[in-house]
């Protein structure tokens, strides 16, 4: 080295300088140069932990809108996976206008950013029965099953608490859906929604704490459950997909309590003390969304209640079932019903495209009730309550007929012990009518915004809006041996 530094700092010429000096520069070289040149490892981690935001088979097929002429066009798989990386990219910088405020809903029916996030894959073919996974391409979809079924392994393995099993302990809630029930935990696909969701700025820790407050460790229910509430929704599931999940992990297989196993014929009634866990299921909505007209979708919802109650008889002989079935909420995001012509159209020949996913909702919860009559009639040992968005009485359209015919002024509102003494097997439906608690019944549309921003999936407010209608049902099955909203009334008249 000295010999070098006396050659360089000589300006010595002697070839024996060059032949030895040159190799020892270029070592020095790539030494310093490599370490210069080194990228912090947060960028490459900040790369492989980019958020995904929608799903290439929720989108379906790729629709990049042609705003200039107003159309669209469908785009091949292969450049359907580049857009599908590249428009997540854009996503943060187009789903705001310059101003930096929210993009309204029709700027967001109108934009890139919106044509990349919910282009129509029609599914009006496909058995809504039948079990289907997503393709094993879907990465986001089959990691998020895996880390449900993880999380339900979990919940098997943990010990049950113990408490006085006559007056402290209640069952473990079982939350069951779609993107709504994933939102449950704030999230989409597992991460963050993408800002087409419209919830503001860490509304989704706002959104675990209102879970958490009523249905987590901080909840009257959480504190006295056997085991903590499992929220095991997918964005984007269909009724069969989600009879798939179930039947592959998504559902608990171990016992909470001790019961002494005798005959059938022992267990042909419903029986609150042996309750061990309660099925909170929203699904369907996403099967009318592809395309699939109302009779099917019912199909599908039939078959998801059906499974359920099918895998708990087939795991738990003996134990009770209770489940909570939701009717669809009410969506009114209009643009997406009109993005599905073609090939679902009001009328095909004229391409003339559905106004609203409203009628078409109108049409399955009102079948609801009938079918839900049917799973009780095939699994006598159970309850099940209907959630709806109605305002009605609990009385049946047959009871006030019957009331009517008595002379009666008016209905009168069933009881619980009159409703279970009138069936078979002391088992029922119920129906708990929550109204403006579903989104129903809202004065006006500006009003609906404040709970459902983007027209599908509730926000912080929406959320704590529809947690006193799942109150009411757990109550209904509980036999009002448990009030749920003595918390809120507290803090509305401490106010």
């Amino acid at each position: 080295m000295l010999f070098v530094l006396q050659c360089l700092t000589k300006q010595d010429t002697h070839i024996i300088c060059s032949i030895l000096t040159a190799p020892i520069l270029i070592v020095l070289y790539l030494i310093v140069g490599r370490s210069s040149n080194k990228q912090p490892t947060i960028l490459f981690e900040n790369e492989s932990t980019a958020v995904t935001g929608r799903n290439q088979y929720w989108r379906g097929q790729d629709v990049k809108m042609n705003q200039d002429a107003d159309e669209s066009k469908e785009v091949d798989s292969t450049s359907a996976s580049i857009h599908h990386k590249t428009s997540e990219k854009k996503e943060d910088t187009k789903s705001s206008s310059p101003s930096g405020a929210k993009l309204t809903l029709a700027e967001i029916a109108n934009s890139t950013l919106s044509a990349s996030s919910r282009p129509f894959n029609y599914i009006g073919d496909i058995n809504p029965t039948k079990p289907l996974p997503w393709p094993s391409s879907e990465k986001d979809w089959h990691k998020l099953h895996e880390t449900l079924v993880q999380r339900v392994k979990e919940s098997d393995e943990l010990p049950t608490r113990e408490f006085d099993i006559n007056n402290s302990r209640l069952p473990q809630l079982i939350f069951y859906g779609d993107s709504i029930t994933e939102g449950w935990g704030g999230t989409s696909f597992g991460n963050l929604p993408s800002k087409g969701r419209m919830w503001n700025e860490h509304e989704d820790l706002e959104i675990r704490k209102i879970f958490d407050t009523n249905f987590g460790k901080s909840s009257t229910w959480g504190e006295r459950a056997l085991k903590p509430s499992l929220i095991l929704g997918i964005s984007g599931s269909r009724t069969y997909d989600f009879i798939w999940r179930i039947m592959n992990g998504e559902f608990p297989s171990s016992s909470l309590l001790d019961h002494n196993v005798k005959g059938d014929d022992d267990y042909d009634t419903f029986d609150l003390g042996k309750l061990e866990r309660i099925y909170i299921v929203l699904m369907g909505t996403n099967n009318l969304g592809g395309g699939m007209l109302p009779a099917p979708t019912l199909e599908g919802m039939d078959a998801v209640g059906r499974s359920i109650l099918q895998l708990h008889q087939d795991n738990f002989p003996g134990v009770p079932a209770a489940m909570l079935f939701s009717e669809l909420l009410p969506r009114r995001d209009d643009f997406r019903a009109e993005k599905m012509c073609p090939p679902r159209c009001a009328n095909v020949t004229s391409k003339t495209p559905y106004k609203s996913f409203m009628p078409a909702i109108n049409k399955v919860n009102k079948e609801l009730p009938r079918i839900m009559e049917g799973w009780r009639d095939d699994f006598v040992n159970s309850r099940i309550v209907l959630l709806s968005g109605s305002t009605n009485s609990t009385s049946t359209d047959e009871e006030e007929e019957e009331e009517e015919e008595d002379g009666e002024d008016s209905p009168t509102k069933i009881t619980i012990d009159t409703a279970i003494s009138r069936y078979k097997h002391n088992n029922y439906t119920q129906t708990v009518h929550c109204g403006r608690e579903m989104f129903t019944n809202m004065d006006d549309i500006e009003e609906y915004d404040t709970y459902m921003p983007d027209r599908l999936h509730p926000n912080a407010k929406g959320y704590e809006l529809w947690s006193h209608c799942i109150k009411k049902g757990l109550e209904v099955v509980m036999d009002h041996q448990i009030s749920l909203e003595e918390e809120v009334v507290e803090e509305e008249e401490s106010r």
